[in-house]
């Protein structure tokens, strides 16, 4: 979207050929907002696609390119270093472009990075196709919020909407999942065309994306005041809330991504069970996270988002520890409740969206300072789980070090309560 001006009924002047013949958002039915949040979703929908495109085809990839195992890990932990870095600049970049512009970038860039993996030759060019991944990406999941920061000013709607996209690239990992080893690898017998398939999901994404935001309404006015407008990395952190907010995504991506990475080894390892046995048990975990982003966020007041994480939180302590110490015949119930970690994401969104220093000249400066930050903990979860691991503690040490981390986060969380129980932006004295 062109950028949006406090006190005005228009964009500035020259955005205004990025919308010709714009009404009010209130004018069109149904909701010209829930149009665009498809929109969004269509291409966070082939982030997640992509972010899994290379897991299942990993002997493949390994067996032509000749790479080693720690090779193939340095390839697949590009994008996140890559990430790291860029979010905050990509966050600026797209409060600047407006969110139409910084997300079609932004999937140009990612379907540029498909495309480069399908013609890579060797390490040096899967790594850097992989790499700019990391240069995309943020701008599509900075954008994400953005879009939801802008439009929906409605309380329950807008949770409802972090919900959804949040939602929308867990299920494309899936998706990428059963598409490559079911269903295009045996059709195409080739790792190159597989991924070239799924790299045009990203470009069918963009086209989806430029045709619904291209002809749109204006934002509705924010009613949150003129001192939450500040584009400035400097005026966030001073914020103690937007730094709690901060912390909570490196611990929620620590265990996020450290489960995701090595649950199914646990499970064959520590448990006992076959290698489709595990995938089946974790899916189920993954579908149970995904029921709970759709409706648990949306029926959150702000008021009590503080006391839902520590909840979460407890039960995901209690479930990773009750993985490695119940009988092999009770464990998938445990896998199952740990999945519910997925809910833990969209609910720092929304305390990240609803915070006193977050308005919607600066929502993707804040998404893209919050992902490169939690992306430390995206990083740090596998690799801290593997060499845990490693030990001669095991997956049950490794676990421990799980739910260490998870009561730790409770700390951060009663602060982050002084904040919320206030209501949107303020501090109960």
């Amino acid at each position: 979207m062109g950028r949006w001006n406090r006190g005005s009924s228009e964009f500035a002047p020259w955005r205004s050929w990025e919308y010709p013949e714009m009404k009010p958002a209130d004018d069109l039915h149904p909701p010209y907002r829930w149009l665009l949040l498809s929109g969004v979703c269509s291409v966070y929908f082939t982030f997640g696609l992509l972010v899994m495109s290379i897991p299942p085809l990993v002997s493949e990839i390994r067996a032509d390119l000749g790479l080693s195992r720690s090779a193939m890990g340095l390839a697949i932990g590009a994008w996140p270093l890559i990430y790291i870095l860029s979010s905050p600049a990509c966050g600026h970049l797209l409060d600047r472009l407006g969110v139409r512009r910084g997300i079609a970038l932004g999937s140009l860039v990612m379907a540029a990075s498909g495309f480069l993996r399908a013609f890579a030759g060797g390490l040096g060019s899967f790594w850097l196709a992989i790499a700019l991944f990391g240069l995309g990406g943020p701008l599509v999941s900075a954008g994400a919020p953005k879009v939801v920061g802008l439009w929906f000013v409605e309380e329950r709607e807008r949770r409802l909407a972090i919900g959804v996209y949040s939602a929308v690239p867990a299920i494309g990992g899936m998706a990428a999942l059963v598409l490559s080893n079911s269903v295009l690898m045996p059709l195409t017998r080739s790792w190159r065309t597989t991924i070239v398939i799924e790299t045009v999901m990203v470009v069918l994404a963009l086209v989806v994306w430029l045709v619904i935001s291209g002809r749109g309404p204006e934002p509705p006015p924010s009613d949150r005041p003129a001192t939450t407008e500040s584009n400035s990395p400097r005026f966030l952190l001073a914020s103690s809330e937007f730094r709690i907010i901060l912390l909570l995504g490196v611990g929620a991506f620590f265990i996020f991504h450290g489960l995701a990475g090595w649950m199914p080894e646990a499970l064959r390892e520590h448990s006992g069970f076959s290698s489709m046995a595990a995938a089946n048990w974790v899916a189920l975990g993954a579908f149970v996270g995904v029921v709970c982003v759709l409706f648990l966020p949306s029926r959150t007041e702000r008021q009590k988002l503080a006391t839902t994480m520590a909840v979460v939180l407890a039960l995901l302590a209690v479930a990773v520890l009750a993985v490695v110490w119940l009988p092999t015949w009770l464990v998938p119930i445990p896998v199952a409740i740990a999945g519910g970690r997925s809910v833990l994401l969209p609910l720092i969104h929304v305390a990240l969206l609803e915070s006193e220093p977050v308005g919607p000249n600066n929502t993707g400066l804040a998404s893209g300072l919050w992902f490169g930050t939690a992306e430390i903990g995206g990083v740090a979860g596998p690799l801290v789980v593997g060499w845990v691991a490693d030990t001669s503690a095991g997956f049950a040490g490794a676990f421990v070090v799980i739910a260490a981390v998870s009561v730790a986060m409770l700390l951060p969380i009663t602060r982050l309560h002084r904040f919320t129980r206030g209501g949107v932006g303020s501090v109960t004295p």
